[in-house]
């Protein structure tokens, strides 16, 4: 996920660029992710170019509630600026002095060959979508506390007891009658 962004560096200021990303996939961190999809917009400021993409992927995980793989789809909406190291390239510098300092983030970074490379600053951006607790499906029953069948697969006879305190007060209304709401 390469572009040359030499044209937009030399053009006017506001010029933009659209590309799409389509299909591809990224290794990051030891985690796949594929079907990497989404529109790319690039605009051109008087020192940088701003970046604005909405990305769609898809990742392997395992799931919070019953411990099988899970397909997560992630959607992150990117909005970075990039830093030319070739300022050169744009007007007259408008008066501002670069220094090796002023660039906080190398996954930022326009080489000196005017390529912007977005596979660090994408992989980032994903990983970091990624749900903490990902769930194979939404209704997932989870495993069972007591003899830890897979709930989804096996409808166990355990006794569905309720470990945590905050629900005893509760309780005393089911023992009463109340119905469940499972």
């Amino acid at each position: 996920m390469i572009f040359n962004v030499a044209g937009l560096l030399s053009g006017t200021l506001g010029d933009s660029r659209q590309h799409k990303i389509e299909n591809e996939q990224l290794m990051v961190e030891d985690r796949l992710l594929t079907h990497i999809n989404g529109p790319i917009h690039l605009i051109r400021t008087d020192r940088t170019v701003i970046l604005d993409a909405d990305i769609t992927a898809v990742t392997q995980a395992i799931c919070s509630r019953c411990l099988e793989v899970a397909t997560v789809n992630i959607n992150v909406q990117m909005n970075e600026e990039f830093y030319p190291l070739n300022i050169d390239l744009m007007d007259q510098f408008y008066g501002i002095e670069t220094h090796d300092n002023f660039y906080d983030d190398p996954a930022l970074i326009i080489d000196k060959q005017n390529f912007l490379d977005l596979t660090k600053g994408l992989g980032q951006a994903l990983i970091a979508a990624i749900p903490i607790a990902p769930l194979c499906k939404d209704e997932c029953l989870g495993l069972c506390a007591i003899c830890a069948v897979n709930r989804n697969l096996i409808d166990c006879s355990c006794p569905q007891i309720r470990s945590d305190l905050h629900w005893k007060s509760l309780d005393k209304l089911l023992d009463k009658g109340a119905e469940s709401p499972s």
